[in-house]
């Protein structure tokens, strides 16, 4: 079974794909899709989204799972 993680960022999303038996898993490929803070966030976006299909069509993955996106909260609850 070959499994796409992801870890989701509007800066960078991190990625990664192993495969397993079962018993033993190796890494097949890690890295990142990196977007810049100065781009409207429409297209940083539409990278990310773009760059996933690329990871997808490449790596054949049969799973695929994400982290939980987080936000910050400020000291006041906001």
């Amino acid at each position: 079974m070959r499994v796409l993680g992801i870890d989701p960022g509007s800066d960078t999303t991190g990625w990664g794909v192993v495969e397993g038996d079962g018993r033993r898993y190796r890494l097949v490929e890690f890295g990142t899709i990196k977007t810049s803070a100065t781009e409207k966030f429409a297209l940083r976006l539409l990278k990310i989204s773009n760059g996933i299909e690329e990871l997808i069509a490449r790596h054949a993955p049969d799973a695929c799972g994400h982290a939980v996106v987080m936000t910050t909260i400020d000291a006041r609850g906001r």
